[in-house]
């Protein structure tokens, strides 16, 4: 607990892995935020550790995260690698006390998350993932508007939730990170769950590795458990529909060709609804846009605005601050255990004897 007008204490932040997204989205952000230092880096390509560490001034360089986990001022670590690593890596560095955050989703499979979660919670530090619509200051001011209208009954009860995503071009020209000649690290198997037939192994990983995103979305946006009713999967088009307290909600995804993202989520309420659309990841200070609509009398549109930011970067900063304050994060581990459980719900009634 911070003493009222005390000046908070710096944190101390290792970094473990700096590929494309470790660069691009987490370096850049963390080495701009006050309050924190990234003072350790872990590479296992030795020409890369050097330029990227050379280029963000840290101080320290490993070849392994179990060489950086040894670093007694590192708090805090942000491990940016493939997912099927996550369990690893993660386990590791909670179970000697580190602060961690690794980037969605969690985990290849549902055993391997648990195993996170449980390794935050018997060490007591922060282990967060990296859901960074849940940061975005358009999500969490169509939040507010969601919750206020669910409340009040001005358009009367929640009809339909509609989250879709096509995707698109999720890059946007970003400023491209330092490269080699390297070759790219090679890790064991995906550790996909023990029950999936092999023929299942891409089609899995890749709905997980997307459309968790959008799961993990309408959860936060509903507050709501949401139980599955029919999957969809055979198709170009996939079709996902839940049921959350009496209300239907579909998931739509796909893969769309285009320089535009297309992903939104849509509330409908009987007189009205609440529009969310959100931007290509990597499309830095453009939140999520919201459109009001209020039917009957009023027969209102309005497009509030939420403040010029990047998810990305105010991702970084809630991770700093519950590591400061020993806040719970948003997409607390704990929390994003339930995205897996849904991804895996999903597969199971898609493979079950028709």
């Amino acid at each position: 607990m911070r003493v009222a007008g005390s000046v908070p204490p710096e944190i101390k932040i290792g970094f473990v892995g700096a590929g494309f997204m470790g660069q691009v989205a987490h370096l850049r952000s963390f080495t701009q935020i006050p309050g924190c230092q990234v003072v350790a880096l872990a590479e296992c390509r030795p020409r890369l550790r050097e330029l990227v560490a050379e280029h963000y001034h840290i101080a320290r360089t490993y070849e392994t995260h179990r060489e950086l986990l040894q670093d007694e001022e590192v708090e805090a670590v942000v491990a940016i690698l493939p997912h099927v690593l996550n369990d690893q890596v993660a386990c590791d560095l909670l179970r000697r006390g580190k602060h961690v955050l690794v980037e969605k989703p969690m985990a290849a499979s549902l055993a391997a998350a648990e195993r996170m979660a449980d390794a935050a919670d018997a060490a007591g530090v922060q282990l967060m993932i990296g859901y960074m619509k849940r940061q975005d200051a358009g999500v969490l001011l169509a939040k507010e508007i969601i919750d206020e209208l669910r409340a009040s009954g001005e358009l009367g009860q929640m009809t339909l939730v509609r989250a879709h995503c096509f995707g698109g071009d999720w890059v946007c020209n970003v400023d491209p990170p330092i490269t080699t000649d390297e070759p790219r690290p090679t890790h064991a198997p995906t550790p996909l769950p023990d029950w999936l037939p092999e023929q299942q192994h891409q089609v899995f990983n890749q709905f997980n590795n997307v459309y968790c995103h959008n799961i993990n979305l309408v959860r936060f946006l509903l507050d709501d458990p949401l139980a599955l009713e029919s999957v969809s999967l055979t198709r170009p088009g996939k079709v996902v529909v839940f049921d959350a307290s009496g209300v239907t909600v579909s998931l739509e995804v796909g893969a769309l060709r285009r320089n535009v993202w297309d992903e939104e989520t849509k509330v409908y309420f009987e007189r009205g609804w609440v529009e969310l659309r959100t931007p290509s990841p990597l499309l830095r200070n453009v939140p999520a846009r919201v459109e009001v609509y209020r039917g009957g009398e009023a027969h209102e549109l309005r497009r509030p605005m939420a403040e010029w930011s990047w998810a990305f970067k105010r991702q970084a900063e809630h991770f700093v601050e519950c590591v400061r304050d020993g806040h719970q994060p948003r997409s607390s581990g704990r929390d994003s255990l339930r995205d897996l459980q849904i991804v895996e719900e999903i597969f199971r009634r898609h493979l079950a004897p028709k």
